[in-house]
């Protein structure tokens, strides 16, 4: 997977017009802005107040120069959890994997290793969501068949969930979040390396389908062994 890209020096020593949002996308942020720039944007769209956006002819071209997305972010393939919308983001800012329960397995390993080594994006979220089915079905233990027996496996809940099932449901969702964040550092060398050189952070998050906002979790990423 290549992508093209002309760098702004090039840009400027070819004598090539560099618009704004290529100059933008061009500064590499720090995984404090980048965390930043999405809590900005959760604020507006649970505010319902998103910010305009280019998606037209001019930034189209500018993309097909090559990718610069500013966070990584693995979430659930839920239709109502969509990274860009609820962090009001444009074409190009984020570098999105989702898979139901945002569990780590290897091709999703694989999608963050290429995100934070090769396009050096700074920040990479774990976002779970409030009545996430998959945790349901973790959290309920029935036996289901193929593969999606096998993916629910792979949601972790926790031990000695509350006997309520709408406090096992949340208890099992935050469980599952950190676990899955913990995780992918422990799969990726790479990215666990990035983190030990505060080149790249791992930060944890719960989405409300009901208020739009997103929950940010503790999570000591940097004491993974």
């Amino acid at each position: 997977m290549r992508y093209v890209h002309f760098p702004i020096a090039l840009c400027l020593v070819l004598g090539l017009a560099v618009s704004p949002a290529l100059m933008a996308q061009e500064a590499h942020p720090t995984p404090a802005t980048a965390w930043q720039r999405l809590k900005d944007g959760n604020a507006r769209f649970s505010a319902d107040t998103p910010a305009a956006k280019e998606v037209g002819k001019k930034r189209r071209a500018e993309l097909a120069q090559g990718q610069r997305p500013f966070a990584v972010v693995l979430s659930c393939a839920d239709s109502r959890v969509v990274p860009e919308l609820l962090f009001d983001q444009g074409l190009g800012d984020l570098f999105v994997v989702r898979v139901a329960g945002n569990i780590v397995e290897q091709g999703v390993v694989g999608s963050v290793d290429y995100a934070a080594g090769h396009l050096h994006v700074p920040l990479v979220v774990v976002l779970g969501h409030e009545g996430c089915g998959a945790v349901q079905a973790a959290v309920d233990g029935k036996p289901l068949p193929g593969h999606l027996g096998w993916l629910v496996k792979q949601v972790y809940t926790g031990n000695n969930l509350p006997t309520e099932k709408s406090v096992a449901l949340a208890t099992g969702v935050r469980a599952n979040v950190v676990h899955q964040a913990t995780a992918l550092i422990r799969h990726s060398p790479e990215l666990k390396e990035l983190v030990a050189a505060n080149r790249a952070r791992v930060v944890a998050g719960i989405y409300s389908l009901t208020t739009g906002k997103v929950t940010w979790l503790e999570f000591p990423e940097t004491k993974v062994p």
